[in-house]
């Protein structure tokens, strides 16, 4: 195919139809860049809570080490519950032991506590 010849003239005139063609387009891209600056805005605001929730999931994030760690020591709670447990009954028992060897103790000083009373220089008050 042979080159298609246009005159000097020709091109004179077809340039200020493509001008014109272009700056129609000019206000055609300028409404959608508008509409689309409207979406880019509601996005930004749809999205505004992201960065404080980012920073507040970067503070967990840092607490986590710490958290599974007292996670560990809350599982041997009920352990450490049911040996302090077991520790208390044994206590209870052995104070009660206690109480009846004093009681036992004060019931075979009584006898010494009232010979005591009547030697001499004692108070009879009491």
């Amino acid at each position: 195919m042979a080159p298609r010849f246009v005159s000097p003239l020709g091109r004179l005139l077809s340039t200020p139809a493509e001008v014109i063609a272009g700056l129609r387009m000019l206000a055609e891209i300028a409404e959608h860049t508008e509409r689309v600056a409207e979406e880019m805005s509601r996005v930004a605001e749809s999205t505004a809570v992201i960065e404080p929730m980012d920073r507040r999931m970067a503070t967990i994030a840092e607490a986590m080490p710490v958290l599974v760690e007292v996670q560990s020591h809350l599982a041997r709670v009920p352990d450490t519950l049911e040996r302090l447990d077991e520790r208390i009954d044994r206590l209870t028992t052995l104070l009660e032991t206690l109480a009846v060897s004093v009681a036992s103790l004060q019931d075979s000083l009584e006898p010494i506590g009232r010979l005591a009373k009547r030697l001499p220089g004692q108070s009879r008050a009491g």
